[in-house]
């Protein structure tokens, strides 16, 4: 068998390594470990979840885990981003193309309660103090929904920043309140939107306030 010299007019090929696939087979491996972390954390709680718990769930080598999540940091963003990344998607177009403010309003606190049954198993346990992704989670939801409330204002009432109602709206969507209702409280699903409903109308739209006392110069009958 007979081959071909390379000359100085023909140069060597060189050869192009192809390593998407190695990388690909990394990321789906991180994201394996991140994801058995938010389920351990979820069912057990972080603070009595250890890497050797997160390698056995996940199927993978204690060495590996710290290979991809060398600190608790590492491991509680990973597992703060596989969390989101999870989460029902709010249907804001839905909201806002509700005929009136009240269908808005009632729409909101059905999507604000999908998130909450979603992040109950994390948010439940308010572990913030303990755990840095929990609080880190927590501002973040705490922001969207005040962008979503001053989203859905601005296109039912008109241009305009209305912090305070906002705020008030966003307390009264949040998941401490929706958590007391449900499981403190023992209210319904359905009992604990007509609630929140009810609550987020007063704040947005106050009606004036009926004197209980009888006006000056009013003849007693």
């Amino acid at each position: 068998m007979k081959f071909k010299l390379p000359t100085k007019t023909d140069p060597v090929r060189k050869r192009n390594y192809d390593n998407s696939s190695r990388r690909r087979k990394q990321a789906d491996l991180k994201e394996c470990i991140a994801a058995a972390t938010a389920d351990l954390h979820a069912t057990r709680g972080a603070d009595k979840t250890s890497y050797a718990d997160i390698a056995e769930h996940a199927g993978v080598s204690l060495p590996t885990v710290y290979s991809y999540f060398p600190t608790e940091n590492d491991l509680f963003r990973g597992c703060t981003s596989h969390v989101g990344n999870q989460a029902p998607v709010l249907a804001v177009d839905k909201i806002l193309k509700a005929p009136e403010l009240s269908a808005a309003v009632g729409l909101l606190v059905v999507e604000m309660e999908k998130q909450h049954l979603y992040f109950e198993p994390w948010l439940s346990r308010r572990m913030d103090s303990y755990v840095p992704f929990l609080a880190e989670m927590s501002g973040d939801i705490r922001r969207q929904q005040t962008e979503l409330v001053e989203l859905v204002l601005q296109h039912f009432l008109g241009a305009g920043k209305r912090p305070k109602v906002a705020a008030g709206c966003e307390s009264i969507l949040c998941f401490d309140l929706w958590y007391r209702l449900v499981r403190g409280h023992r209210l319904s699903r359905t009992e604990a939107r007509r609630v929140l409903v009810k609550s987020l109308l007063a704040i947005i739209e106050p009606r004036p306030a009926v004197s209980s006392t009888p006006e000056h110069g009013s003849k007693k009958s």
